[in-house]
């Protein structure tokens, strides 16, 4: 934007008329670089535990690139291309087109704010408080690392304190899949007691009763039937079904290992993080976490030193699904639960689009975006299947159905619970489920969230 004119101001007050060349800004921060006829300098405005006030640093300052501090988040304020009005001891009075603004350090709240209006205190002159500003920078910017290393450094032992919960949880339901092998042996052994009893059933049973002498005592079982349905058939069900939870549970002894691991891993991260007093180290210990918990670990956006500048935050709000990737890069959309399967099916998807859900098992609902008039390609059919049966309560199982058809024909009956919908003119897919798909595909996560 031009710049505004002249500032009436007295040449005498420190970098009074300069021009303001950007501004970065952090909640706790603010670093302008102004330049003076014959002179660029660094303006360090700082509210933190170390140190709160005004100090000015050289402009080619290299400790500002090695102290972590550099690369800020830009300001959106429209303040850059400003003059300087001048610098008092908390704050910095900036003339733009629209009127004044002010960088000012708010003691109480520990902050920086960047806002319409004017400053507080003194101008300071030049003469007075050149030399003592100067030394100030150094101390400020000093400050300004602490507290960027301190909230950085929370911001990971909340993540992977998050992250070891998350996997605390996956322990205790992948132990419950293994305690349903008990429920695989009984099922087997009921079936073995039901055999040569179905092969005398008349057709049209409705149940099947034997007595059990295997504890040497009498043991009545009894197995309701369908009647539309061959004893034997229903009978051969039970055999199915233990032998698919046996399966299942093999699969969970690996993933039970693999949370072990993962746990065991960020314990150790965690260690090291509390401990760590750079930035390279928390940079190192990020990049470690993310490598060793794919899918659990994630730093909340805005963490650590790139905040984002105080005047205008971005607000982001919970969106109802979760956004994954298919193998081709297209996103796979997943509710997060029974009101959220309502608006990700009701006012996310479009009438086009895919909807898939595992079916007869309580789940989540999953949408492919679709562009009008086109069809769903094979391989993005099965990630999405994938997910549904994953985010379903037959994951674990090794084969799962899933029904898939366009979001138009998904409708929801008046006042029935959330997330309950009616499917119509759907296709069946049979899953083989391939666990090293699904290991990649919930890995492919990304954030959810979206900006106001």
């Amino acid at each position: 934007m031009p710049a505004p004119e002249e500032p009436p101001s007295n040449p005498a007050e420190l970098f009074a008329g300069a021009f303001v060349q950007r501004v970065e800004t952090l909640p706790f921060g603010a670093i302008l670089r102004v330049h003076a006829p014959g002179e660029t300098a660094l303006v360090v405005v700082a509210a933190v535990r170390g140190g709160a006030g005004v100090g000015l640093l050289p402009s080619d300052a290299r400790a500002l690139a090695k102290s972590g501090v550099a690369g800020l988040a830009r300001s959106s304020a429209p303040v850059e291309g400003a003059r300087v009005g001048g610098i008092a001891e908390d704050g910095v009075l900036l003339l733009t087109e629209s009127g004044p603004w002010v960088v000012a350090v708010d003691r109480s709240r520990r902050r920086v704010e960047l806002r319409p209006g004017t400053i507080d205190g003194a101008v300071l002159a030049l003469e007075d408080a050149r030399t003592r500003l100067f030394a100030r920078g150094e101390e400020l910017l000093g400050a300004l690392e602490a507290e960027t290393i301190e909230r950085t450094r929370e911001a990971l032992v909340l993540a992977l304190e998050r992250a070891g919960k998350r996997i605390e949880r996956r322990i205790a339901a992948v132990g419950q899949d293994l305690a349903r092998v008990d429920e695989a042996n009984a099922l087997a052994a009921q079936a073995s007691w039901l055999v040569a009893e179905a092969a005398r059933a008349p057709r049209g049973a409705r149940k099947l009763a034997v007595t059990d002498w295997s504890t040497g005592e009498a043991r009545q079982i009894e197995l309701p039937l369908d009647p539309a349905r061959p004893a034997r058939e229903q009978v051969e069900a039970l055999f199915t079904r233990a032998r698919r939870i046996k399966k299942g549970a093999s699969i969970a002894k690996d993933r039970l290992a693999q949370a072990r691991a993962r746990k065991a891993a960020l314990a150790t991260l965690l260690d090291e993080t509390r401990k760590a007093s750079e930035h390279g180290e928390l940079d190192v210990l990020a990049r470690r976490a993310r490598a060793a918990a794919p899918g659990d670990f994630a730093l909340a956006p805005g963490s650590g030193k790139a905040s984002g500048p105080s005047t205008r935050p971005v607000q982001q709000r919970r969106l109802a699904y979760r956004t994954f990737h298919a193998s081709t890069g297209e996103r796979i959309l997943v509710g997060r639960g029974g009101a959220d399967n309502d608006e990700l099916t009701l006012h996310v998807a479009r009438p086009h689009d895919l909807w898939l859900h595992a079916r007869g098992q309580p789940g989540a609902h999953v949408v492919v975006p679709l562009s009008k008039g086109h069809t769903c390609p094979g391989e993005i059919l099965v990630d999405g299947a994938h997910l549904a049966a994953h985010f379903s309560d037959a994951r674990g199982e090794l084969v799962v159905e899933v029904e898939y058809t366009p979001k138009r024909y998904v409708r929801k009956p008046r006042g029935s619970p959330p997330g309950l919908v009616v499917v119509e003119r759907e296709k069946v897919l049979t899953l083989r489920v391939d666990e090293a798909r699904v290991a990649r595909l919930v890995a492919g996560e990304t954030d959810s969230r979206e900006k106001g």
